[in-house]
């Protein structure tokens, strides 16, 4: 037989058993009218139709082929939709940033979609009866639309706002960084609907969480805003005392200049980056005492200048500096005595119990204001009564934590007893009066003792009253910490 017979005979089998086929087709009735519109949204849902014209494939295999094309249309009808909704929202809030790029978009868009069809109804099917296609034709509610859409952007808000919470409490980063990822972090919980998230916390959780991290950054901020605004008006002090022909108007802006730059060393002690560090104050505070015609100052910060680290380094300009300044034992004593309380709010606290009888300690509050007052102090006394408990713990050296606080704190207090005795002189008929017990000066500095001297003793006999007892020991325990102090301010500037 010929190739061309063949063909023709098979050809001619083929038409037949689709014919065949084809005529086995139930039909299913008038043809709908939505095969003409297979996509259509109405106020309420997204119909879209599907078809299979595989005719020779069983009428199962058909109708599950002509529902996946209907929900694959019913998918596309869906994303372009949901993107569209996301890309105007977007577009109204200046404050997502980078919240939706190309990648997560597409991503959420995806998401959505998915969602979405997990509610789809199929609500009507149609057989050609002429070619035996099989059409199907699907639908979702809008509502369920807008569900799967909350939940696609939920949880693409929610693992941005993680992503800004981990930013903001990365303190190796800007405050300003920091910050403005806080805010990101807000505006995308704001959005957050929790009933589509997989996670243990909950709104309450990071809104608690996000709010006390901004008002802890916005604080720092406000600090640091502060500390730039200190350190400019600093710096215009010691330049605008360069210019005064008045003696007291030079001596008051430098001794302001040295206040701030001294304060911001107190409460900044290792610099901040990028604005300065220890040794850029350091070497202001020379400059500032060379202007003030005090090479024992001067020669002072310079040597911790150099030792100290700086933005700007100049170690070797504060070295030579140092070298070329000549200054006394005494004069350096004295300056260094300036130095620590120049400036500085000190509250002196001063108390004594001896016996039955306790109180403030006027006499040796005298001699410590008498001593740090002249060299620039503002003092403050602490009038309020100590607790025994309180008295112990300071007399053994310990600061109890109602007396811990910023700033400077300098104490003497006294525990102990009041002896009295007939006086033994025959031709006198009064009494003699001597304390013994605990004694102890302490400096305090941001709640932590920077210095102590504790000790106990005896007194001699006094004639006099037990007041007058109380009233020598005050100058004689104010004595004792000068000259402990002076070793020790000595001390610390070697180290």
């Amino acid at each position: 037989m010929k190739f061309g017979a063949v063909l023709w005979i098979a050809a001619a089998a083929f038409s037949f058993s689709a014919s065949a086929f084809a005529g086995a087709c139930t039909g299913g009735g008038p043809r709908p009218a939505w095969i003409d519109s297979p996509e259509t949204v109405t106020d309420q849902h997204f119909f879209a139709a599907g078809v299979s014209d595989s005719a020779r494939v069983p009428l199962s295999e058909r109708i599950a082929t002509a529902k996946q094309n209907a929900l694959k249309s019913l998918s596309e009808m869906i994303q372009v939709s949901v993107k569209n909704a996301f890309v105007l929202e977007q577009t109204s809030r200046k404050s997502w940033g980078s919240e939706f790029t190309d990648s997560n978009l597409s991503s959420v868009t995806q998401t959505s979609t998915e969602a979405s069809l997990r509610n789809v109804e199929i609500i009507d099917t149609w057989e050609d009866p002429k070619s035996c296609d099989m059409w199907l034709r699907a639908r979702v509610s809008k509502a369920d639309v807008e569900k799967g859409k909350q939940e696609g952007l939920s949880k693409m808000l929610f693992a941005a706002m993680k992503a800004n919470a981990e930013t903001a409490q990365n303190d190796t980063l800007s405050l300003d960084r920091r910050l403005a990822a806080t805010e990101a972090a807000q505006d995308a919980l704001s959005r957050i609907a929790f009933e589509f998230v997989k996670d243990p916390g909950s709104a309450d959780y990071y809104q608690k969480l996000l709010g006390g991290l901004k008002a802890s950054l916005q604080r720092d901020k406000d600090k640091l805003q502060q500390v730039q605004s200190d350190l400019r008006e600093a710096d215009l002090l010691v330049a605008e005392a360069g210019m005064q022909t008045s003696e007291n108007e030079r001596a008051k802006r430098l001794t302001k200049a040295t206040i701030l730059y001294k304060t911001l060393l107190a409460n900044h002690n290792a610099g901040i980056p990028d604005m300065f560090g220890p040794g850029d104050l350091l070497f202001k505070l020379g400059e500032v005492e060379l202007q003030r015609r005090s090479p024992c100052g001067a020669r002072n910060y310079f040597q911790q200048a150099q030792d100290s680290e700086q933005l700007i380094d100049r170690r070797e300009i504060a070295r030579k500096k140092a070298e070329t300044l000549a200054c006394s034992a005494d004069d350096m004593e004295k300056t260094l005595w300036r130095q620590y309380f120049e400036g500085r709010p000190v509250t002196l606290l001063c108390y004594f119990k001896a016996g039955k009888q306790a109180g403030n300690w006027l006499k040796a509050c005298d001699g410590l204001n008498n001593v740090i007052r002249p060299l620039g102090a503002e003092v403050e006394v602490r009038s309020k009564p100590l607790t025994a408990a309180q008295l112990n713990a300071m007399t053994q050296g310990e600061v109890p934590d109602m007396l811990r606080q910023d700033g400077l704190l300098l104490a003497v207090v006294a525990s102990g007893q009041m002896a009295s005795r007939i006086d033994r002189d025959p031709q006198s008929r009064g009494r003699d009066y001597q304390f013994d017990g605990a004694m102890a000066s302490l400096l305090v500095e941001n709640g932590e003792v920077v210095f102590s001297d504790r000790f106990k003793g005896t007194t001699g006999w006094n004639p006099i009253s037990s007041d007058m007892v109380m009233d020598v020991l005050g100058i004689n325990v104010v004595k004792r910490w000068q000259n402990k102090f002076s070793k020790f301010l000595n001390q610390d500037m070697k180290q």
